[in-house]
Order: structure tokens, then C-alpha cells, then sequence
């Protein structure tokens, strides 16, 4: 069940009006049916009225259960096109979805990774990031899977950003997962090079380049057994970046980096690459 007058009592604890809660994200109309007629907004609308009113999901909810994103193909092509760094058009394919019904309300855990990943990418405050993640954490539980790869990476990210120890803990359980993945379908194989990539680009800032090398080459081959070029073209260019400037490696490797980043008229990427070359 959806809890419509908590946001009411936190609203009127923060001494904001529905208007001042409303602004920048919905009309006062969407506060009021919220309010009073206990009906949920999109995910993106709900996910801002968490923030400002410092809010979890699952605070509003009476039950949660996870489920699996591929029930609804939209949050699969919201959680891929996060992954390969369109973050608006993630956000876009989100928005009609409608993850309230007259069914138990649930809510796929990889939604806490959009919130999470997507704040740290805003640079919004670590609290805001934190909250998003340890509800991903509690709904993914112990479960084995390739979002667990996801939260190592969020939470290695924010952990590099702030030049904390912790994030090599993270990146490390990362390189120990990709060990023993098998049986990937097409969500798991975008999230596990996504993982490979900013795992890898921990590793090279680290100056750990043998050891980034080796992984990017293990998303090179993933990519070619099975003929998924969605992250190939960044995965080599990070590559060539692990490779001495003066080899043939080096210069082939952003050759065929500039090839798929073309394909795949990724223009800011076939920008960098092309100063890699120069």
C-alpha cells in the first residue's frame, strides 16, 4: 500500500507548502492527489519528492517485493541505456512507467541503482547516493546475480571519487565476480561490461595497468563471442590507454576503438579517441 500521507506529515514538518514541495517537479495538483488520494506519480516525480523531503521508497511503501526487470521491457531499456551512459534517455524510457497498481506495489530493484547512479552522476550529496544504494542492497539480499556487480560499482565509485581505501574493496570483489559469471543474457552482459569498464578505469588510475588490461580484454572477448558491440568502442579506447603510446597496439587498438565509436555515432567518444590519435 502506498503511503501518501507520509509525504503529507513530512511536507508539514519541513513547513512547506504543497506548492513549494511541487516546484521543479510536478504541479501542486500532483502533491495534492498524492496527499489525499493516496495516488502514486511516476518513479522520476516520486524519486524527487524522496529527496527533497529526504524520503526512501520504501518508506512509502507498505510492501515491497522485488521483481524481475524483465517483466517490463521499458525498465530493461531504461537499465541499458543507463548503462551505456544516456542517462536522459534512461530517465525518459522510465517515465511512463507506472509501478503502482491495484496489485501488491513492487518496484525492480535496479530502480534504487537509477536513483543511486544517477545522483552520483548530478553530484548529488553523498547521503542522497547512500540511501539509494542501501536500498538496492536490501532489495537484491544475497541473491547471485549481475546486479550485484552494479552495487560494487556504485559504491566504488563514490569511495574513488573521495580518494577513499574502500574503493578497492569494491573494485576487488568486482574482479572476483567476473570469474564466475556464465549463463548471461542480454541485461547481464551490459552490466557486467559496465562493471569491466569502470572497474577497469579504477585499475588504471590506480596505475594497475597489466591488471585493467587483462579485464578490458575479458570484455573484448565477451563482446565478440557474442557479437554485443553496445560498449565495445569505449572498452578499447580505454584499452589503448593501458597500452605504451609508441606501439602498433596502441595505435590499431584506437583504430579499431574509432571504428565502432563511428558505427555507433557516439560523437563525443570518436572526439576523444581521435585526440588519442593525434
Amino acid at each position: 500500500m502506498f503511503l501518501g500521507d507520509l509525504i503529507h506529515e513530512r511536507r508539514l514538518k519541513k513547513q512547506l507548502t504543497q506548492s513549494e514541495l511541487a516546484a521543479g517537479i510536478c504541479t501542486q495538483n500532483t502533491i495534492s492527489k498524492i496527499e489525499k488520494k493516496q495516488i502514486p506519480p511516476t518513479i522520476p516525480i516520486l524519486t524527487k519528492i524522496c529527496l527533497r523531503l529526504d524520503l526512501t521508497l520504501n518508506d512509502l511503501f507498505t510492501e515491497f517485493n522485488s521483481i524481475d526487470t524483465a517483466t517490463d521491457q521499458n525498465t530493461i531499456n531504461a537499465e541499458i541505456a543507463l548503462l551505456n551512459g544516456h542517462t536522459q534517455l534512461a530517465l525518459d524510457c522510465i517515465q511512463p512507467i507506472d509501478f503502482a497498481s491495484s496489485q501488491p506495489n513492487t518496484f525492480p530493484p535496479i530502480f534504487y541503482f537509477f536513483q543511486g547512479y544517477t545522483s552520483f552522476l548530478n553530484q548529488q550529496s553523498e547521503l542522497q547516493v547512500f540511501s539509494a544504494y542501501n536500498s538496492f542492497t536490501a532489495a537484491i539480499g544475497d541473491e547471485a546475480s549481475t546486479l550485484k556487480l552494479l552495487l560494487n560499482t556504485g559504491m566504488g565509485l563514490i569511495y574513488q571519487q573521495a580518494d577513499e581505501p574502500l574503493a578497492e574493496f569494491y573494485f576487488n570483489k568486482n574482479l572476483l565476480l567476473i570469474q564466475h559469471l556464465d549463463h548471461l543474457n542480454n541485461v547481464d552482459l551490459h552490466r557486467v561490461l559496465f562493471t569491466i569498464y569502470h572497474t577497469a578505469q579504477y585499475l588504471l588510475a590506480s596505475n594497475q595497468n597489466k591488471v585493467a588490461k587483462k579485464l578490458l580484454e575479458t570484455g573484448i572477448e565477451l563482446s565478440q563471442k557474442h557479437h554485443f558491440i553496445d560498449q565495445l568502442a569505449q572498452i578499447l579506447a580505454l584499452k589503448a590507454k593501458t597500452l605504451g603510446k609508441n606501439t602498433p597496439e596502441y595505435a590499431e587498438t584506437l583504430t579499431q576503438a574509432l571504428v565502432f565509436a563511428k558505427f555507433l555515432e557516439d560523437d563525443q567518444l570518436s572526439i576523444e579517441i581521435e585526440q588519442l590519435q593525434s
